[in-house]
């Protein structure tokens, strides 16, 4: 499922990115959501004028980290790595990854440029972030034998076939299978990466999806771009710009749509036609609209979840605690 565009929250961390080579299974049949018909299109009980999408408030925001929260976890897990390394005669020390925090520029662009002093300073550029230039910590230098025990064998098997949660990793261990042994021990499947992600975020066969809410985000995004609402508004914010000689269908493509290149969105045309699109969101309340039939799809999204939803909460609870007593220790 394609990521929320400009997604505001802080996403899953490098070394849990690197382990999420598999969906891990959930506690839902399906997927988030199911795959059965929602029915009639939400209602909407008011629609807010709305024009910069900074701070909006999705309800699916309860059930997500905090950034001081997902550094925890990060460190936590970094430390996970470092220990499992250290089984095996490696003073390894995870690289640091940093954890943008929640309220980044990436919020303006939701639902494409929608500040009206941003469009007329960078067009359809991204204002810089601050650090954005910092060069990335360099990765350790590993032997062969290193990488062997971070990544696991080359043999451990298919990624959807590696062990789920690390109770079934365990029962694996015990049978004796992926038996690739260094000073003696047995590597865990996937390397010390996959089971510090897995003693972290999915320790038990019950361990819900840690994507599930960015699942869940991602659908309701997808459903509401389909819902006859946002089709409306959709056309008479194109209908808008087509009066300012531009002729665009997506809000949240217009540079592409104008055949403009990566130098030219800071350029006076890039300019010009950004202030259009912010004017025509604003006589349209395109934001306005789009948030409130998503914000919609994301609470019968979350209805239909609602126990799922709860085990998150509590899972995340569970994490956080042990997270913070490897942290503290």
């Amino acid at each position: 499922m394609p990521a929320p565009h400009g997604h505001r929250r802080t996403g899953p961390p490098l070394l849990l990115l690197t382990a999420l080579a598999i969906t891990l299974s959930g506690c839902t049949g399906s997927g988030p959501g199911g795959s059965d018909d929602f029915g009639p299109e939400p209602t909407v009980a008011s629609t807010p004028a709305k024009l910069r999408t900074q701070g909006l408030k999705f309800p699916l925001d309860a059930y997500e980290r905090s950034t001081t929260e997902q550094r925890v976890l990060t460190r936590a897990q970094q430390m996970l790595t470092n220990r499992c390394m250290a089984r095996y005669g490696f003073a390894f020390q995870a690289p640091a990854t940093a954890v943008t925090p929640g309220d980044s520029t990436d919020d303006a662009r939701r639902y494409g440029v929608s500040d009206p002093e941003t469009a007329a300073a960078y067009g359809y550029a991204r204002p810089n972030k601050p650090g954005s230039t910092r060069t990335p910590p360099r990765q350790p230098e590993l032997s062969s034998t290193g990488k062997l025990v971070l990544y696991g064998a080359s043999d451990d098997g298919k990624p959807q076939d590696l062990p789920a949660s690390q109770q079934e990793a365990e029962a694996v261990r015990k049978k004796g299978k992926g038996t690739t042994k260094v000073g003696g021990e047995a590597i865990p499947v996937g390397g010390c990466i996959r089971e510090s992600f897995l003693k972290l975020y999915a320790p038990t066969r019950d361990s819900v999806d840690v994507l599930f809410v960015f699942q869940l985000i991602s659908e309701a995004q997808s459903r509401s771009r389909e819902d006859s609402r946002v089709r409306r508004v959709f056309k008479r914010w194109s209908s808008c710009m087509k009066e300012s000689g531009y002729s665009v269908s997506n809000p949240a493509g217009v540079a592409s749509q104008l055949g403009l290149r990566d130098d030219e969105l800071s350029s006076p045309r890039a300019i010009t036609a950004a202030k259009a699109d912010v004017a025509c969101k604003e006589k349209v309340n395109l934001v306005g609209v789009t948030f409130a039939v998503e914000s919609a799809y994301q609470r019968q999204l979350i209805n239909k979840n609602a126990e799922t939803l709860q085990l998150v909460k509590k899972q995340d609870e569970d994490r956080l605690r042990f997270a913070a007593s490897l942290t503290a220790a």
